[in-house]
């Protein structure tokens, strides 16, 4: 009697772990994890990728019963992704969420349609990452009082600069570009006023058909009314078309007109004063201590390879 009822609770506890352990029940035919996740489908836009992350950063769709349409980052398994992918590209995959609370997500099984990178190629000049050292052309913009600005003429100073448009709605991208530089200019002007004095900051927009000067004295006056009233330090700038496209092109940054936002990757850029290259950051991670970091360097002794020239801003 002892033996059978034993076989009958091995019996029991067999069929349990058979109703358990289905994989048609547990969002797929994985092992381990991947038994404990659900998946959903998704697609988006390419906005920006981070290889040394594994990040890329879309502008997806509805996900149905799971999540609204917006702009985040996703964790990337295949490594293959990034040889590939593009800002402007469609993607779509897997999004494979740990059933566990705070056990994660990522997506798999990508496929990337690469009609973006045609469309961006009318948008935007052929992308090349400057190399740091190198030397950039002296484009010309009219900043936000309409005065004629050339990049050379910042020679003698260091120059931050990074690329907006006034009507990019996303927190994490112009928001979060010229709130940098904001906290940036405030921190510099209370702990080193002299640093603050030869910094020039330069906001540029990839929307020049939009941002016109008036717009852009608007815009910056939100944010540097505080800091910089008269827009001595830090100008807002936009471009012919033409010319916008090959500032981009130099600097690394893809763009893609769409109706009436702009998919855009992030370029931040920061100049010596003889105007070579020396530091550059990709995305929305680097933080204002990054750039005073190498705004430090910059003032060691034998940094400064050009003095200024008269009549310089």
């Amino acid at each position: 009697m002892r033996r059978s009822r034993f076989g009958l609770i091995v019996c029991l506890l067999a069929c349990l772990a058979g109703v358990c352990c289905t994989p048609s029940q547990q969002g797929g035919g994985g092992s381990g994890a991947a038994e404990m996740a659900k998946l959903y489908p998704i697609e988006g836009k390419v906005i920006s990728l981070n290889s040394a992350k594994k990040e890329i950063t879309l502008q997806h769709k509805e996900i149905p019963g799971y999540m609204a349409a917006m702009t985040m980052p996703f964790q990337v398994k295949d490594d293959w992704v990034f040889g590939v992918a593009q800002p402007g590209d469609e993607l779509r995959a897997t999004l494979v969420v740990a059933a566990v609370k705070g056990g994660g997500s990522y997506i798999q099984n990508v496929s990337i349609n690469k009609a973006g990178v045609a469309a961006a190629a009318s948008s935007t000049s052929v992308v090349h990452i400057p190399r740091v050292g190198e030397q950039p052309p002296d484009f010309s913009f009219v900043d936000q009082s309409g005065n004629r600005v050339r990049l050379w003429q910042f020679r003698g100073r260091p120059v931050l600069l990074t690329f907006i448009y006034t009507r990019c709605p996303l927190p994490d991208f112009c928001i979060r570009m010229s709130s940098n530089f904001a906290q940036l200019a405030r921190e510099l002007k209370g702990s080193d006023p002299a640093m603050f004095g030869r910094l020039r900051l330069l906001s540029i927009s990839i929307d020049p058909e939009y941002d016109k000067p008036a717009v852009l004295k608007r815009y910056g006056t939100a944010y540097a009314s505080e800091i910089d009233p008269e827009f001595e330090h830090w100008k807002f700038v936009s471009g012919t078309p033409a010319e916008t496209r090959r500032a981009a092109g130099f600097f690394g940054l893809s763009y893609v007109p769409e109706g009436g936002q702009i998919v855009h990757s992030l370029r931040t850029v920061l100049l010596a004063p003889d105007g070579r290259v020396a530091a550059q950051w990709e995305g929305n991670e680097w933080r204002p201590s990054d750039v005073a970091a190498e705004l430090e360097k910059l003032s060691r002794p034998g940094a400064l390879a050009t003095e200024k020239k008269p009549g310089n801003p």
